[in-house]
């Protein structure tokens, strides 16, 4: 998916998926892949590695100047020297350390440092076999991110991503790490998630499950119009931190029944609150910011991992959902950087077919103002 100068290209192909993961309050760990229902913690072998994997990590910023923020620590010195290190600098560098024996490997990327308890996404993805790997961070309250190549990554042993996951004595996860996990393949990054499969989409001939869609298929759109699908952009991801959703209760926002979404997605708001407060009848507001309890609830699913599905149209939309309407994929800035594009869910699309998109359909409500909404819609 990223291409690394002469030595080949970082892929994520064939295989299972998400294998462990920590909250601390929440642990599990499959070599087959979480998303059977298995958490079993058997011991692996002791010569098994992952060649290929993702390492993704949600902290808050907390480094002050003069001292590093540990993200995760785990280092042993039985039988050979292994150490795994994510650290944050006070000038905004990210790095991730790896010792094996006499190998070591370090990738780094500096951004603008970001304000303190800022929420930041780190994912390492490597390649061992093709000497690639990628560093990416991502803020996604600012829909920024950042992302930098490194060479010869060092394949990630079994037994050493267990004992992360159980934290076992070996293991130090920062204080303001939300979570860790691992993934036997090279994660997608970037863009929106979505929805949960099994949302109802709105069609010319009804409402159809979102995982259903192809491309070309039609979709309604709050204007009326019918629009042929680009693209149905999937992640499977971990229940945890932000990648857990929030539930849209019905009978609010028109809903004839409950939908789960991504903390981020948007949903369309209208009615006199919107009208009166800011002087549109219809607005943008991430699902998140509406949270009070009763219309929208964080979700703690029972499912380790979950798959979230977006449709792509040529135009940023809105969509109908039983009954509420929320929005398309929005590429927005992203779509102009070819080679972040390929670390993406859309990276199976040609750069050309990628639709551009410059403007939302409707306005967009920045945190304070749509917290404001939601308060006055719940008094």
């Amino acid at each position: 998916m990223v291409k690394v100068p002469g030595n080949g290209r970082v892929s994520g192909q064939g295989m299972m998926g998400w294998i462990g993961q920590t909250d601390l309050d929440y642990a599990g760990f499959d070599p087959a892949g979480l998303a059977r229902g298995s958490a079993g913690f058997g011991l692996p072998d002791p010569n098994a590695i992952l060649p290929v994997g993702s390492l993704v990590v949600e902290a808050h910023l907390a480094a002050r100047p003069g001292a590093s923020q540990p993200v995760l620590r785990y280092q042993r010195h039985d039988a050979w020297a292994r150490k795994l290190r994510v650290a944050l600098q006070p000038d905004g560098t990210v790095s991730v350390f790896q010792r094996q024996g006499l190998a070591r490997f370090e990738a780094s990327l500096t951004m603008v440092r970001p304000p303190i308890e800022t929420f930041l996404r780190i994912t390492f993805s490597w390649d061992a076999p093709k000497r690639a790997a990628l560093l990416t961070v991502e803020i996604p309250g600012q829909d920024l991110i950042y992302q930098a190549e490194a060479a010869a990554p060092l394949p990630m042993p079994l037994a050493d991503i267990r004992e992360i996951v159980l934290n076992g004595p070996a293991v130090r996860i920062g204080p303001d790490t939300r979570f860790v996990a691992f993934s036997d393949k090279v994660e997608p990054v970037g863009l929106p998630l979505g929805v949960l499969g099994g949302t109802p989409v709105e069609t010319p001939t009804g409402p159809r499950p979102i995982e259903h869609l192809q491309p070309g298929d039609l979709v309604v759109t709050l204007a009326g119009r019918a629009r042929p699908v680009r693209w149905l952009a999937r992640r499977d991801v971990p229940a945890l931190g932000r990648f857990r959703p929030v539930r849209l209760r019905a009978p609010y926002f028109g809903l004839t029944r409950d939908v789960l979404c991504a903390p981020d997605h948007r949903v369309v708001v209208t009615g006199a609150e919107a009208e009166y407060q800011l002087g549109e009848p219809a607005v943008l507001v991430e699902a998140a910011h509406l949270a009070d309890g009763r219309s929208v609830c964080r979700e703690r699913p029972d499912s380790p991992v979950l798959s979230y599905f977006h449709v792509l149209l040529e135009r940023h939309e809105c969509l109908g959902h039983c009954g509420a309407w929320t929005e398309s994929l929005f590429v927005g800035a992203i779509g102009q950087a070819r080679d972040v594009l390929k670390t993406t869910a859309l990276a199976p699309l040609p750069y050309a077919a990628i639709p551009r998109h410059r403007q939302l359909a409707l306005p967009a409500l920045g945190e304070i103002q749509a917290r404001a909404l939601a308060h006055s819609m719940s008094a």
